[in-house]
């Protein structure tokens, strides 16, 4: 869990990093090429580029394609320190409670768990206020009116190609006696929903502004205005998001108004313009993505470009730059994350003051289900030495030759502890029997006890094998051949994730 939360953290980072960048990028680029405010694609893409950013780090093999070294965050373990064996079983029962040496790590871990709390009630939060204004959508409906076939043809509004492309849409429209702007109401489904003042506009003006309406849902603007929301409340925390998402709105309405006013005289422009002026000064503010009205920000441009009967096209090569830009700096932002992972603060290190005869495995088949120091849901701050999967009733073998000290815990279960003299300690632990007496003096290879499941830490038979240094755990693998070869795929798969090794 805290390595998930790391992640979400450093995702998070990631995202806003790359939002500042790219937020800073495109508003040269439009200084630049005003044209590029138009561009529906430029906009959206850039807010599904911030989501596979955050997204794609968060999957768990994302640290295959970082191109920086992996940063091991630092978990020192309990130090057990040879005891008198009446405080044995005391000192055991910390075995597997690791703690933090840090400061800096414990800081970055609290802020970790914080997030990971905040972060869902940031999307919580963001539905709710889309639920609020589906509310007063669902208020306006029911306060709206109908209008059939019958009375379309009456209203004026409509011409014959319009109501051609409303029935075959099977769309609904709908008058409300209200101050608002026509607009587009659902996405899957949308209904057109126009204001009774639409009556006091000329007949050209209405089905300029009709046809203004259609043009949004031949562009599929509902769906994409629906995917776009999506994302805000995706990556809520993103000041970037929401610039992109007023962008990407403004490019929505002026890419219909270029689409309904080609190849159009410059007299329907102007009466396409003055409708919009009009509409302006009637309207009031309603959240709404797609309405005719819009906001008053600008409009001054916007109505500009409605008299230009040759708006300017987007140059490919500024396309093509725009497209290796973005591709850079996404690849950029995930190539440049660390794979995080969990590092003994001590350093696995064969610092044995004596240097004992090579060791011989604690069973004679071995078969590793874990590794020193990876992270699983039953071990989150790191297995504390090796799990080796063996049924129960297996003997087990002293490593090499030392002093049996033999314990019972209720979190280990049975265990025996071999003193191999210079401080140096190997642990056989969840012991189903034990072969021997306290204080035996046994040989490398002799019979100490067979596999259990025995104490509340075990999940089922196998040996939990411990190797320390004057009371600090190192990794077995120091001192046992051959365990690569002899381990699960699960567990060579999660080491390699999380150390990279």
């Amino acid at each position: 869990m805290i390595l998930f939360a790391l992640k979400l953290l450093q995702s998070t980072v990631a995202c806003l990093l790359a939002g500042l960048l790219l937020q800073g990028l495109l508003h040269l680029a439009q200084r630049r090429w005003p044209v590029l405010a138009a561009q529906r694609g430029v906009w959206l893409g850039a807010q599904l580029l911030l989501a596979c950013v955050f997204i794609l780090s968060l999957l768990p093999h994302s640290q295959r394609i970082s191109v920086v070294p992996e940063v091991s965050l630092p978990v020192a373990t309990t130090v057990v320190q040879a005891l008198p064996l009446p405080l044995v079983q005391a000192a055991v029962a910390q075995v597997d409670e690791p703690l933090d040496i840090t400061s800096h790590a414990v800081w970055l871990k609290r802020l970790a768990m914080a997030w990971l709390l905040v972060y869902p009630l940031g999307i919580v939060a963001v539905a709710w206020r889309y639920r609020r204004g589906q509310a007063l959508v669902l208020d306006m409906l029911k306060a709206a009116r109908p209008l059939g076939v019958a009375a379309m043809r009456e209203h004026g509004a409509f011409s014959e190609a319009q109501l051609q492309q409303l029935q075959q849409r099977r769309m609904e429209v709908l008058e409300i006696d209200a101050p608002i702007s026509p607009m587009l109401l659902g996405a899957l489904q949308p209904r057109l929903l126009l204001p009774a003042h639409l009556a006091q506009f000329t007949q050209e003006q209405q089905q300029l502004i009709i046809e203004h309406e259609l043009t949004h849902t031949r562009r599929r603007d509902p769906a994409v205005q629906l995917l776009a929301n999506s994302l805000h409340a995706l990556l809520w925390f993103n000041p970037a998001l929401r610039w992109l998402g007023q962008k990407l709105g403004w490019a929505q309405e002026l890419g219909c108004d270029r689409q309904v006013l080609a190849g159009r005289p410059q007299q329907q422009r102007q009466q396409y313009a003055a409708a919009l002026v009009r509409q302006l000064s009637v309207q009031a503010c309603f959240p709404a993505g797609l309405a005719f009205g819009g906001k008053q920000g600008g409009m001054v441009d916007r109505v500009a470009r409605m008299r230009d009967p040759q708006p300017a096209a987007m140059p490919w090569g500024v396309k093509l730059a725009l497209v290796m830009g973005l591709g850079t700096l996404g690849a950029g932002s995930l190539g440049l994350q660390p794979a995080l992972a969990w590092a003994p603060a001590e350093p696995a290190a064969t610092t044995a003051t004596v240097h004992a005869a090579p060791w011989r495995n604690p069973l004679a088949s071995m078969r590793v289900t874990g590794f020193f120091g990876v992270v699983r849901p039953t071990t989150p701050k790191g297995l504390s030495g090796l799990d080796l999967a063996a049924s129960r009733g297996t003997p087990v073998h002293a490593v090499a030759d030392g002093v049996a000290r033999v314990a019972h815990d209720d979190w280990m279960g049975n265990l025996v502890r071999i003193d191999h003299g210079g401080g140096l300690e190997s642990l056989y632990i969840h012991l189903d029997s034990v072969a021997l007496a306290d204080g035996t003096l046994v040989k490398a290879g002799q019979t100490i006890g067979t596999v259990g499941a025995t104490g509340r830490a075990a999940t089922g038979p196998h040996l939990h094998f411990q190797v320390r240094q004057d009371g600090k755990r190192q990794d077995p693998q120091t001192r046992l051949a051959g365990l690569d070869a002899n381990a699960s795929e699960r567990a060579l798969r999660m080491r390699r994730e999380q150390f990279g090794r």
